[in-house]
């Protein structure tokens, strides 16, 4: 199965991020639009894996949350990687103890690099996908997208878990699935 490790939004927050979004999906069919149910914070992209390696990660991933309090983080702004003058993907950002989300990110590449996983190589940069470029785009659009964004709040949320995914892709676009959901601190993960 196609897997990723994320954190979930709850809805309200994703409909607050699909709102300020629907301006720009009606005039640009040169981006592959995240879905409202599937936008997220991911962790790390797994790729395929096997179905009976869920036990194994599920022990991994519980000890990664082990040293992570629970906590607060605001969905705010946007913007674009590389730039926002060549954007590839569009993003909407994270704003909480950066160094909570870092740590839990790096014990997730430390314990999952142990057991096979390449560590990612690109510096991490907590972020919510909200679109990927398929096609150019008008000089400045990036701006324009990041500058009518910039200070937009889109709702806070209590993070107290992230999960393990399974993607399922289709012509329709993604469907995502919690496989197990990991209690930050001291808790057990929960098969979803």
């Amino acid at each position: 199965m196609r897997a990723f490790i994320g954190i979930g939004l709850p809805g309200a927050c994703r409909a607050a991020i699909a709102r300020a979004l629907s301006a720009f999906r009606a005039e640009s069919g040169r981006i592959a639009w995240v879905r409202e149910q599937n936008l997220h914070l991911t962790l790390k992209f797994l790729g395929e894996i096997r179905p009976d390696q869920v036990e194994g990660l599920a022990t991994l991933l519980s000890a990664s949350a082990l040293d992570i309090p629970p906590f607060d983080c605001d969905v705010t702004g946007a913007g674009a990687f590389p730039s926002l003058r060549a954007p590839r993907v569009l993003w909407i950002g994270i704003r909480e103890p950066l160094e909570l989300v870092g740590k839990l990110q790096q014990n997730i590449e430390t314990a999952l690099s142990r057991s096979g996983f390449p560590r990612e190589d690109r510096p991490f940069h907590p972020h919510v996908t909200a679109g990927r470029v398929k096609g150019g785009l008008p000089p400045g659009w990036g701006d324009r997208f990041a500058g009518a964004l910039s200070g937009v709040g889109f709702g806070s949320t209590r993070v107290e878990s992230f999960q393990l995914y399974e993607s399922r892709l289709s012509p329709a676009g993604a469907t995502y699935t919690v496989v197990r959901e990991f209690p930050l601190g001291a808790g057990r993960s929960r098969t979803a």
